[in-house]
Parts: structure tokens; C-alpha cells; sequence
């Protein structure tokens, strides 16, 4: 385009940019004034006899997002809900409503529910949003449908959120009217005031004359102390059951105005009041306490909450009561009362555990609690294990005692003396055996002795397998260079026709020596020398590899290996997920970021998202920011929240990975089969263990079937055993 001599090129080039967008409209003449479009507070919409006002909305506002929502296809449709959302208008808000109401495809598809709700959330406090999310709070949209969904709880969590943000009065009352209700929507709705707190305790109560019990007892979860004064007057009311909740609620709260009440109740028991006056005692430290959980451990109907009362407040004056109820628990509450037993501690639980030791149903959970119970007494029974007359007859006992006392070590550093003799003395024991087992476990694990020293030479025709299966789980408790010592020796054994897997190509599969020593990706998040397409079909191929396999993978993204990785992150494994998605965050392709934000979107396992928000949190791209908005503020999982918290505000930590850092936690499984002739299946079992951080450990049991996993931070952790140990890899 050429201008006239002499007229401005700012000028000009405004013009020019003026000719662009005005379709079929004259050359425009320069102008002296800046034209401003009139925005949406204006209350005026553009006028069609402005050039140009008609076409650009026509092509960029809300007309499209219309079309994109009419249309047959789901993406697209998703795409219009988005851009409403994105233009926020209250025209734009009434299009999106109308595209989710009853009949319309949007309101068919949960995805598509989940973007409206999301896209909606700043708008909670507008009477007609307020009620679409009350309804997704209350039925995940229609029951029929989101009961076969597997984002129903996420779409239920997401609405919560939205209406609890708002901090709107009504949007409250809807809160606390789910609340009441119970159920799904109820527990939402709790978790999501919890989360986002009101101002005021009066927009929760409203005007009720009477507080219904469940409210009574979300007051006292929330932790508000400003619920005392409303909590208090319901003490003295003639109703029994409004008596009972607010006395329980006052006591979490730590109000000693219900320990009168509670006394009272345990001086004249009344039936159904022994649960509730034990967990008055019991939250405000009160000495009759444990007289009280003892007399509901004593008693058939109230026999577990009696024993959650004393996992609450160990005390050595429940171990009699304890004992006493062991026998008479649900079997799968008996390890848990042990674990308690073990946590009250002192004299008389020390030799209520030796005795539990002898019977093997319970022996894992006995030792273990001896082993994490401090004390002198504790330590003296570990110690009898090992060298006591019954041990020098009796190898069972004696590997168990062994484990305890490492245990021990690492957990309270109080091992008995004679635990270092011992463990050498194992280590001489014959290859393949669980004696020796156990003996190199413990001295890599306490580091008397170092991996790669015990593991030695590792070849197809001479391995001690055993051994290194249990050297590569001592190594977890020596932190990453002791993990990176085995990088050799893994790289050698997941090669295909290496030393550790079957002849063939790259879709071999590794046998249990290579799967144990994978231990070494954890100090290896890239992979360390093992080639990218072993890598890939490790990943592809599931088993306790695939994990840490598929993280690695991610970390060396490129255009040849994409299409496998969005084959991964889209994949049934949510495990594998997660680990693709915390090796995106290190994936030098910039684009990466967009597989993450995509994944995003409609992932309804929490721990996938926690992994996504961390990969997001090491990039440096814009393309984040929004996404990590979404979790901070609308994601159900507290997690997910904190993690995004962190990420945004530039916490250091927020952007690291998951490390194997040193932590003294351990997990000890006993793998015991269903039927005495599958016995040999529990023998050198391949499992996977999946940390409280998010990180799964490749890990195989001792020929005995024992798994013991250290370097574990504190939480719950999940095991998964492989299907089969592999053919011809027996302890021997």
C-alpha cells in the first residue's frame, strides 16, 4: 500500500490495519480521534451502522462459540464453551447456560459439563449460575449419567469449589443444605468449605432456629473457634441427640465446656452415649480416657470404634484392653490392633508383642510393631529373636528378628547390638537363599557393606538374584549415589539378551533381576544409558518397570516419540500417567506444556493431577499459568491445590520433581498365598510400590515372599505384585 508524500507512518500504518479487518468496507480516511469499542459495562452493544462492528463480532465473539456448540462434534463443542467462558459476558454466561440445559448435547456430555462449571465458577453469585452448580453439586448432572462416569466426583468437587469461592450467601446456603442432605454432595460440600472458609459463621448458619447434628458436626471438623458461642447453649437443651453432637463438636474444637457433660454421661452410661463420651474424653486429653476406649474395646457393638479411639490416643493403659479384643476383632483389624499395641508402648506391650510373634498370622505385623516401638524393652525382645534359644533352633524366627532389628535401626537408629555380627554372618549363608538374603538387604541398608560390592558380577550364567533384588531395596535407604552405583548394572540387565532379560528385541521382557535393579532410574530421571527405544517398549509394556520406564521416556521427548507418549498419558495405567506427566515437566520440547494442559482437563485420577500440576511446575511457559490457576482454585484434591499454590507463588520446592530423598520410613509386606501349593508364587514376587509422593518403586520380594521397602516418606503407600514371578527365577 502506498500513502501520500508526507503523511505519518503511524498514521499509515493504522489505516493499513483498519483495511484488514473491515471486509468489503471503502478505504478508510485518516482520522484525528482513537476510536474505542464499547465494552460490555458500556451497556451498549456495537451499532451495525459502525464499519466493521458486525463482521468482527460475527467472527470473533460470541456467534462462534454458538456455532462451535451446535455442532455434532465434542471438541468443538468444547471449544465454544471455553471461548465463553474466555469472553465472560453476561451474554456469554446466558449462551453458556443455555448450551447445558436439559436436552442440549452439552448437557449429555460430563466433559462438557466439567468446562461449563470451570468457565462458570466466577460467576457463582448470579442467581442462574448459582443454580446449574447447586444441581451439579447435588446430582453430578443427571444421576443415570454420572454414575457411569469417572468424572461425576470430579465434576461434584469442581461445582462445590465454585459455589464455596463465590463467598455469596445463597451459594452458602446451598453448601450447607448439602450438608445436611449427606452423602456425596454432602461431603463435597464440606470438603469445599473447608477449603474456602466463609467470612462469616452467620452466612452458614442463616437464620436456623435449630442446627441439624450434621451441621453440628461439620462446625466442629471446620475448626472455626468462632462456632463455640453457637455450639455452647445446645448443651443445656432437652434434646438428647442435639446434646450429643454439639458436645462432640466442642470437643474437637477443644472446648472444655462438653467435658462436664461428658463426665456426667460416663458416671449415669446411658445406651448408644459409650461411643460418644469415649470421643469427648479422648479429643480433650482427659484422664478417665482411656478407662473409657477400654470399656468400648469390652464391648461387641462398639469394639472398632474403640479400637480407632486408641490408633488416636496410644496409651499404655489400653494394651490389657487391647490383647483382650485382638481375638475378638474382624481379621482384618487385627494387624491394626497390633500396630496399636505397638504405638501405646512400654513394658507390658513389649511382651504382649514377643508373645504375638509366635503365632504366624500376626508375626509380620508383631514385628514390625517391635520393631517401631521405642524403649528398652522393645529392643530386648528384637534382640531375643535374634539370639535367643528358641533362634538358634528356629530360622523363621531368626529372619524375622533380623528384619526387626534393621528396622529398627533405620526407623529409631536403636538396633540391637548384635545385629551387625548377625547380618554378616547371613551373608555367608548359601546364594539364592533367603538367610543370605535378608544379610545383604541389611548390611547395604545400614551400610556395613555396599550394593555393587555384595551384588558383584552379574551374567546370564552366574547371578545371584536373590541377592540383588534384596541389595537394590537396601540401596533405597541410602539415598541416590547408592541407587546410581546400580545404573551399570541395570543398564547391562534391561538390555535385550542382556543379563537380566530374554533373548529378542526391544519388546523383551525383563526378568526380576532387571526389574529389582531399576531402582537406579529413581537417581536417573532421564534414563541414564539405557537406549530410548528399551525405554519405550518398557513403558508400553506395563509391570513395575513401565513407571519409572515411561518418565524417563517423557524426559527425552522428541517428534519421533511423541505419538507414544500422548499413547501413554491417555493410557488405562494411572500410575504410568502420572510418571509421563512428571517427565514432561523436564521435556525440552516447549510444546510439552500443551500435552500437559491438556491432560489436565478431564484427568479424574488426583494423583495424575498432582503429577500434571508438578510437570507444569518446572516450565517456563505462559501456556501454564492457566492451568495452574484452574487447580489452585476449582481442583476437589487438597493436593492438587497446595501444589499449585506453590507453583504460582515460585516456591522452589513447588518445581522439583518427586526425589528419593533419604527418609527413614519403611514398608514391610508378607506375601502369603491363598493356597499352600501356589506357595512358590510368593517366592521372589515382582511388585510395584507406589509412594506416598507419587513415585513407584520397582521392588522384588526375598525367596521367603517378605518385601521390605525403605527410603518411604511418611503416608500411604499401595503395593501392586505382578501378576507372576517370571519362569525359571525362583530364589535358587
Amino acid at each position: 500500500m502506498r500513502f501520500p508524500p508526507g503523511t505519518p507512518r503511524a498514521l499509515g500504518l493504522a489505516a493499513a490495519l483498519a483495511a484488514t479487518a473491515i471486509a468489503g468496507a471503502a478505504a478508510p480516511q485518516p482520522v484525528a480521534r482513537t476510536a474505542r469499542a464499547p465494552r460490555a459495562e458500556d451497556g451498549a452493544a456495537p451499532s451495525a451502522a459502525e464499519p466493521g462492528a458486525t463482521p468482527l463480532r460475527g467472527s470473533l465473539g460470541v456467534p462462534v462459540a454458538e456455532r462451535l456448540l451446535a455442532s455434532s462434534d465434542p471438541e468443538a463443542r468444547l471449544r465454544g464453551i471455553e471461548r465463553l467462558g474466555a469472553i465472560g459476558t453476561e451474554e456469554a454466561v446466558s449462551a453458556l447456560l443455555a448450551a447445558l440445559e436439559q436436552g442440549a448435547p452439552g448437557a449429555r456430555d460430563p466433559r462438557a459439563r466439567l468446562a461449563a462449571v470451570r468457565a462458570l465458577a466466577p460467576h457463582a453469585a448470579r442467581d442462574t449460575v448459582r443454580q446449574l452448580l447447586s444441581r451439579e453439586l447435588a446430582e453430578g448432572g443427571a444421576p443415570a449419567r454420572s454414575a457411569a462416569s469417572p468424572l461425576g466426583e470430579l465434576l461434584r468437587g469442581t461445582a462445590a469449589l465454585a459455589l464455596a469461592r463465590s463467598g455469596d450467601r445463597r451459594a452458602l446456603g446451598a453448601l450447607v443444605n448439602a450438608i445436611v442432605q449427606g452423602g456425596a454432595a454432602g461431603e463435597a460440600a464440606a470438603r469445599a468449605l473447608r477449603a474456602y472458609p466463609p467470612a462469616s459463621l452467620q452466612l452458614l448458619l442463616g437464620s436456623r432456629k435449630r442446627l441439624e447434628p450434621a451441621l453440628v458436626a461439620f462446625l466442629g471438623e471446620l475448626g472455626d473457634l468462632r462456632a463455640i458461642g453457637a455450639l455452647r447453649p445446645m448443651l443445656e437443651g432437652g434434646d438428647r441427640a442435639a446434646q450429643v453432637a454439639a458436645a462432640r463438636a466442642l470437643a474437637r474444637l477443644g472446648d472444655e465446656a462438653a467435658l462436664a457433660r461428658a463426665r456426667a454421661w460416663l458416671r449415669r452410661p446411658e445406651p448408644g452415649l459409650l461411643e460418644a463420651t469415649a470421643e469427648i474424653l479422648v479429643h480433650l486429653g482427659a484422664p478417665e480416657a482411656p478407662d473409657a476406649v477400654a470399656a468400648l474395646l469390652g464391648s461387641e457393638r462398639a469394639r472398632l470404634e474403640g479400637l480407632r479411639l486408641a490408633e488416636l490416643a496410644p496409651s499404655e493403659r489400653l494394651v490389657p484392653a487391647l490383647a483382650r479384643a485382638l481375638p475378638l476383632l474382624p481379621e482384618d483389624a487385627r494387624a491394626r490392633a497390633v500396630a496399636a499395641i505397638g504405638r501405646a508402648g512400654g513394658a507390658e506391650a513389649a511382651r504382649q508383642l514377643r508373645g504375638l510373634v509366635e503365632r504366624p498370622e500376626l508375626a509380620t505385623a508383631a514385628a514390625f510393631a517391635l520393631a517401631t516401638t521405642p524403649g528398652a524393652e522393645a529392643r530386648a525382645a528384637v534382640a531375643e529373636m535374634i539370639d535367643g534359644a528358641r533362634a538358634a533352633k528356629d530360622a523363621d524366627l531368626r529372619r524375622l528378628g533380623l528384619r526387626a532389628g534393621v528396622v529398627r535401626g533405620l526407623v529409631l537408629g536403636d538396633a540391637p547390638e548384635a545385629i551387625e555380627a548377625r547380618l554378616l554372618a547371613a551373608l555367608a549363608a548359601p546364594r539364592g537363599s533367603s538367610d543370605r538374603a535378608v544379610g545383604v538387604f541389611g548390611a547395604v541398608a545400614l551400610g556395613l557393606r555396599d550394593a555393587g560390592e555384595v551384588v558383584g558380577a552379574c551374567s546370564p550364567a552366574a547371578c545371584d538374584r536373590a541377592a540383588v533384588h534384596a541389595a537394590a531395596r537396601g540401596a533405597l535407604a541410602r539415598g541416590e549415589r547408592a541407587l546410581a552405583a546400580l545404573a551399570p548394572l541395570f543398564a547391562e540387565l534391561a538390555a535385550p539378551g542382556g543379563g537380566g532379560a530374554a533373548a529378542g528385541g526391544d519388546d523383551a521382557a525383563p526378568d526380576a533381576a532387571a526389574i529389582s535393579s531399576g531402582v537406579a532410574l529413581l537417581a536417573a530421571p532421564r534414563g541414564g544409558a539405557v537406549a530410548t527405544s528399551r525405554l519405550a517398549a518398557l513403558a508400553e509394556a506395563g509391570g513395575p518397570l513401565a513407571p519409572l520406564a515411561a518418565r524417563a521416556l517423557a524426559a527425552r521427548d522428541d517428534e519421533v516419540i511423541r505419538g507414544r507418549l500422548k499413547r501413554l498419558l491417555e493410557g488405562s495405567d494411572p500410575v504410568v500417567r502420572a510418571h509421563v506427566a512428571l517427565g514432561l515437566g523436564s521435556d525440552p520440547m516447549p510444546d510439552s506444556v500443551s500435552l500437559l494442559a491438556r491432560a489436565y482437563r478431564f484427568e479424574d485420577d488426583p494423583a495424575v493431577r498432582r503429577a500434571i500440576v508438578r510437570g507444569l511446575s518446572r516450565r517456563a511457559e505462559v501456556q501454564r499459568t492457566r492451568v495452574l490457576l484452574t487447580a489452585r482454585d476449582l481442583d476437589p484434591d487438597e493436593g492438587v491445590r497446595a501444589l499449585a499454590r506453590a507453583a504460582l507463588s515460585g516456591v522452589p520446592g513447588a518445581r522439583d520433581a518427586p526425589r528419593p530423598a533419604l527418609a527413614t520410613g519403611v514398608v514391610w509386606v508378607a506375601i502369603v498365598p491363598n493356597d499352600r501349593s501356589a506357595a512358590a508364587s510368593a517366592s521372589s514376587r515382582p511388585a510395584r510400590l507406589v509412594r506416598p509422593d507419587g513415585v513407584a518403586v520397582p521392588v522384588v520380594a526375598d525367596p521367603d515372599g517378605v518385601l521390605l521397602v525403605p527410603g518411604v516418606p511418611p503416608g500411604v503407600s499401595s503395593v501392586l505384585l505382578a501378576p507372576a514371578a517370571p519362569p525359571g527365577d525362583s530364589g535358587s
